[in-house]
């Protein structure tokens, strides 16, 4: 709806400027008494019944769209109603209009519209944003307090630990500095160290190498079971170049470890977000938006939703290639389903989900949601995080750890992206989420900056 009202917005504001037409329809408004009664009458039917809607909603105050709804429709049905009673009314203010130079007040008239329409463009959610500063349960949301900016989360193969990203940041929304990558023990819900030890670069491209102490900047990770039986991580490094790293998933007593197996240097021109790895160790990756970027590009992209990135394929033997159809405002999460060669890519600034057929080379399903994020592919669904708010809201959050602006989680079917559940929360003790991933009976959410994860019991009544 809140597109929906932009759009109104932006055309109303290119209308009142076509001064022929305007003023012929104010001519025709006026015309007669009957003709007065009947946008009276309807004004009346139309937005009265909407506007008790709205308010009957506990949350009319604080979403912009509908508030900025309500006061259209208080405004038209009281207008309605005025004119009904006072049929000579309207004769006299369009009398007085005519009377003036047209572009006196159609050019304020156009400004205050475009204005508005990009007011809703950037801001969402205008409602109070509690602090939280407490690591304590939210019905029906747990968290568990033990790590920082935990933006993209993997399972492993025992179901009883979550490898975390911890998440350092990207410019130019933020600086950024290093961060790392931990085990979450899913039982004692502790953070546990992740010992990291280092090979040759065997599954990268051997054009780096890395030792113990070197810094790392995770973002999305991804980890499968390879053709040979071992487990690969990929995780998409921003420090000291950008890169894919690889490590081995080793067993470690009752715990997990790593082995650096490689890496993979980018494009130079490439900013990479999130990564999907196929069984053979080759991948996908999602470049958001050149190195270069501004804060000024960035938001004009989220303004206006052009092309800003893509997504890469890379293996060993031809390097790298763009996917064809791939290009979106800000490609952020994606997931390949392997074994029916389908591309799955969220357009975080484009607000869609998209699902990309490999065999055809072409995209067979697509939905809006509001800033999808990660991706997870899992138990025949599709699991997606969504921000219900817009990017100039976060600017409320200056300071604030964790940021509780109204998310929601979406489970969706993997060829037709229907909804299958949906799972929204506002006001709550989590906020900035991007990824949801179900083990189980719980579905644990991550975020790219808070201090802790949370999860939801879907069991719990």
């Amino acid at each position: 709806m809140n597109i929906v009202l932009v759009i109104f917005f932006f055309l109303s504001g290119f209308f009142v400027l076509f001064r022929r037409t305007v003023l012929s329809l104010m001519e025709l408004f006026v015309s007669s008494d009957q003709v007065i009664r009947f946008f009276a009458i309807g004004y009346i039917v139309i937005f009265l019944p909407i506007a008790l809607w709205l308010i009957s909603l506990p949350d009319s105050t604080e979403i912009l769209w509908k508030l900025v709804l309500l006061v259209v429709s208080i405004v038209a049905a009281l207008e309605g109603l005025i004119f009904l009673v006072f049929p000579d009314l309207p004769k006299k203010i369009v009398n007085f209009y005519l009377s003036i130079n047209f572009y006196l007040w159609a050019i304020p008239s156009s400004l205050i519209c475009f204005l508005l329409a990009l007011f809703l463009l950037a801001r969402s959610y205008i409602g109070p944003i509690p602090e939280i500063t407490e690591c304590e349960p939210d019905y029906p949301l747990s968290v568990v307090c033990v790590v920082n900016n935990p933006e993209d989360l993997a399972v492993t193969p025992d179901n009883n630990f979550l490898i975390v990203s911890e998440f350092g940041g990207i410019e130019p929304l933020e600086e950024m500095i290093p961060g790392k990558l931990s085990l979450l023990d899913l039982i004692t819900e502790e953070s546990l160290p992740l010992d990291i030890s280092y090979s040759k670069n065997t599954w990268g491209d051997g054009l780096c190498i890395r030792k113990s102490g070197d810094l790392i900047g995770p973002h999305g990770i991804d980890l499968v079971q390879r053709d040979d039986d071992l487990y690969q991580l990929a995780v998409v490094n921003h420090i000291e170049y950008e890169s894919v790293e690889m490590y081995e998933l080793l067993r470690k007593g009752s715990q997990w470890a790593l082995n650096w197996r490689g890496c993979v240097k980018a494009p130079i021109e490439s900013y990479l977000n999130d990564v999907s790895l196929k069984s053979d160790g080759s991948f996908f990756v999602s470049h958001m938006y050149d190195r270069e970027v501004s804060i000024t590009t960035f938001l004009a992209g989220a303004l206006f939703k052009y092309d800003t990135g893509y997504v890469l394929q890379w293996n060993n033997k031809e390097g790298f290639s763009k996917v064809v159809g791939s290009e979106g405002a800000m490609p952020n999460g994606i997931a390949f389903d392997q074994s029916k060669n389908l591309l799955y890519i969220n357009d975080n600034l484009g607000d869609k989900v998209r699902v990309l057929d490999l065999t055809q080379n072409k995209e067979i399903s697509r939905t809006f949601l509001n800033s999808p994020d990660n991706l997870i592919l899992k138990n025949n669904s599709l699991w997606v995080t969504t921000l219900d708010h817009e990017i100039l809201d976060t600017l409320r959050c200056s300071g604030m750890k964790v940021c509780t602006l109204p998310f929601s989680i979406y489970e969706l079917n993997p060829i037709s992206l229907e909804e299958k559940n949906r799972f929204s929360f506002k006001k709550t003790i989590f906020g900035l989420p991007t990824v949801a991933l179900p083990i189980g009976n719980k579905i644990w959410i991550g975020s790219f900056r808070s201090d802790r994860v949370a999860y939801l019991n879907t069991e719990r009544k």
